[in-house]
């Protein structure tokens, strides 16, 4: 019974693994990977996403949340690879690789260094943690096989259409990756 327990915990390892593989790959694709080259600094709280919802568009909406939805997987992952489980810290660890992020990008000259976009990367790092939270009320023993399943699916949904987004299959070309 326990090696047949023991085999199923290796299991989920293994898929969980896999989904965080998977998640860092698209992530560093969507950050670092740009066609264009270009340094920017923003510094001003709220200005960014200001801006962004007041002129509206599809474009700026996509960033506002793009940038939260983008960093809700790490904030699954930290927390679940993380032995404090203290909600805080996890958050304050997803606002500090956020910030990393930004210094790259602008080291790197690959997009815009925005304080918004790590205010923007810490909402979606909380949000990642809280639905741990739930999945792990909800799932109980089975949460980690669950975050690897759905982390799995969700990353081969994300790379399917940013393929046709960015080929214009709906009739709207954007580059997501």
């Amino acid at each position: 019974m326990k090696l047949k327990e023991s085999k199923k915990t290796e299991q989920n390892y293994i898929l969980l693994i896999i989904g965080l593989v998977f998640y860092l790959f698209i992530l560093c694709a969507f950050l670092f990977f740009k066609t264009n080259s270009f340094q920017s600094v923003n510094l001003i709280p709220f200005y960014t996403i200001t801006d962004y919802l007041s002129n509206g568009g599809i474009i700026s909406l996509i960033n506002v949340l793009g940038n939260i939805v983008l960093f809700i997987p790490l904030g699954i992952y930290l927390i679940l690879f993380n032995h404090n489980k203290r909600i805080f810290i996890n958050t304050l660890w997803s606002v500090i690789i956020s910030v990393a992020v930004e210094i790259l990008q602008y080291l790197f000259k690959v997009g815009a260094t925005d304080i918004d976009d790590i205010i923007l990367n810490g909402l979606g790092g909380f949000l990642g943690i809280v639905i741990y939270k739930i999945l792990c009320k909800i799932f109980k023993d089975k949460v980690k096989y669950t975050i690897g399943f759905i982390s799995i699916i969700a990353g081969i949904t994300f790379l399917i259409l940013s393929i046709c987004f960015s080929s214009g299959v709906f009739g709207i070309k954007i580059r997501i990756l």
